[in-house]
């Protein structure tokens, strides 16, 4: 079931890029740890700016695809305490965040409004 609105999707996908690039530091985390962290905040933010819904900028990504990037965005905060050695008492954030993120890509509604996708539909109904 798809209750949640793109809007409000959109805002949580600018507040976790965020969260994730603050995420090292507020951890203490040095290194590859910090610098991936930091640069997968920043695609998150970056994609989220080019996706076709309320909050997007340019609006070029459809909303499906950018879920199908959410998943892998997911995908990514669950392997890499692994992958990068985070220590043992440190790793709860990425997997917090990782599987709230597969949560929200499965309750999110695929069709934005007032966007260009929407209006393609409604000209296609007329």
């Amino acid at each position: 079931m798809r209750f949640i609105p793109t809007l409000v999707h959109g805002v949580i996908d600018y507040i976790v890029g965020f969260i994730v690039i603050a995420l090292p530091f507020v951890l203490g985390l040095q290194g590859a740890t910090r610098m991936t962290l930091i640069a997968l905040g920043i695609i998150a933010i970056l994609y989220s700016l080019i996706t076709d819904y309320e909050l997007g900028v340019v609006r070029y990504l459809r909303i499906r695809f950018h879920l199908l990037l959410d998943i892998v965005f997911a995908v990514a905060m669950l392997a890499l305490p692994s992958l990068l050695d985070f220590p043992p008492d440190l790793r709860w954030p990425n997997y917090l965040i990782g599987v709230a993120a597969l949560v929200l890509v499965a309750v999110t509604e695929i069709r934005a409004t007032g966007t260009a996708e929407h209006n393609d539909n409604k000209e296609i109904i007329q």
